[in-house]
């Protein structure tokens, strides 16, 4: 345990939790001491906190990243019951497209070089996850780039951060309400399905910000695990040189990250709701606790076998624990693990472009990765492939039953003729 303050006024503070044991403790909250409710913070509903980027993403809203106990069950029910409809098989197949759209942007329209360069994370790694659950939550291409632009600005915390958390709002508001008239082959289409079997169902607000948040946390730290990953492969020859011949699996090297580069460092807001002890720390109630996934790597408990336990011990904590633990890491873990081997399977001799010691760090209040990643590699022996035309035949999720209503309803559900091919889309995100 350390005590510890996360800018320079001293005044917005927490423990960080550093031993592997506590941090379980914390996060499964068996004994009902820790909360997610961030009301329960003490110097927040005291307006002791300054000015600061966290602040928007720590403070409370009505959605189940706060709630508890049967709360928090009555607002996960939906989404989790249409994230468990999702055909992972089919889902690779779209993943792998747009990958590779994204990869064919990596050449400029002149014609490739002898050696080409891209930035793995602004042309790739942040953009790859997003794509992907906004296209399982049925936007369409409008939408999407809209709700892209959003989410970019929310996320960095900018002078435009605010107004872009309301855009956002209103956005997922419109998502819903139009998959309500007009359900289709979708993750909201299908949340509307279970939500109205429910003896207590979600209002729209509620739904609205189950969408957010399932769109954030998916592109969450997804887009760090594959800049990390990428990092590590470019700079560890032996690990690199196991992958390409089959030795090692891509998803032990990104088990690997998990451990040596955690690409989310720190899980921010979880608040004692009574006085207790941790270590030999006294806790009072209302403070913070600041769950350190990036020290679990270097506990000697945890890394004290002789084998490369970075590869095979699948007990860290990046997906959390108790019922606030990610409800789909199959989803996430595909998602990272087919854009990691797509881009290894068509850019062979990848390799970083300036040394890895002039790399710079973005702070690590929550996930770390470079600010830019910078690579070169030769034009590949065969050209990218340009992604298949995003048509009706992209299922990766059925039909919900259409409600039983007495109301004459327009014919469904899924869109007729062709969908957006999205290029457009995966185009414009480069130029960020």
């Amino acid at each position: 345990m350390a005590p510890v303050t996360l800018e320079e006024t001293g005044a917005f503070r927490g423990y960080l939790v550093l031993d592997h044991a506590y941090q379980l403790e914390i996060l499964q909250n068996r004994g009902h001491v820790w909360t997610r409710d961030s009301r329960w913070y003490r110097d927040f509903a005291e307006g002791a906190l300054p000015d600061h980027p966290l602040i928007p993403q720590i403070a409370y809203r009505r959605s189940r990243l706060y709630a508890e106990g049967m709360e928090h069950s009555r607002l996960s029910s939906p989404g989790n019951k249409a994230l468990a409809k999702i055909d992972l098989l089919r889902t690779r197949t779209l993943i792998e497209d747009l990958a590779e759209q994204l990869i064919a942007s990596f050449f400029p329209a002149e014609g490739p070089g002898e050696w080409n360069e891209a930035d793995i994370l602004d042309q790739y790694a942040l953009q790859l996850p997003l794509l992907v659950m906004m296209r399982l939550m049925g936007m369409d291409e409008a939408s999407a780039l809209a709700t892209g632009t959003a989410i970019h600005e929310m996320l960095s915390g900018g002078p435009g951060a605010h107004r872009a958390a309301a855009d956002l709002d209103v956005r997922m508001r419109a998502l819903v309400e139009e998959k309500q008239r007009a359900p289709g082959p979708d993750l909201v289409s299908w949340m509307h399905h279970y939500n109205r079997q429910m003896e207590q169902p979600l209002d729209a607000h509620e739904l609205s910000e189950d969408v957010w948040l399932q769109i954030v946390c998916g592109r969450g730290g997804s887009n760090t695990w594959i800049c990390n990953t990428v990092l590590e492969l470019l700079t560890n020859p032996e690990l690199n040189s196991d992958v390409i011949a089959g030795r090692c699996q891509m998803e032990e090297a990104m088990n690997r990250v998990m451990w040596v580069n955690a690409p989310v460092q720190n899980l921010i807001g979880r608040w004692a709701t009574q006085d207790t002890t941790l270590g030999s720390y006294p806790i009072n109630c209302g403070d913070m606790a600041i769950i350190c996934l990036a020290a679990t790597g270097g506990d000697p408990m945890m890394m004290s076998t002789s084998f490369d336990v970075s590869r095979t011990n699948r007990s860290h904590l990046a997906w959390g624990a108790g019922s606030h633990g990610c409800p789909v890491p199959d989803l996430a873990t595909l998602i990272v693990r087919t854009g990691l081997e797509v881009l290894w399977n068509r850019l062979p001799g990848m390799r970083l472009a300036v040394p890895k010691e002039s790399l710079a760090w973005d702070l690590p209040y929550m996930a770390r990765s470079p600010t830019a990643l910078p690579v070169i590699f030769p034009y590949p022996p065969t050209s990218p492939m340009n992604g298949q035309q995003w048509t009706a035949q992209h299922r990766f999720l059925s039909n919900p039953p259409r409600p039983i209503s007495t109301e004459r309803k327009e014919q469904p559900s899924e869109p007729q003729g062709r969908l957006p091919l999205w290029r457009s889309l995966v185009a414009w995100w480069p130029k960020r």
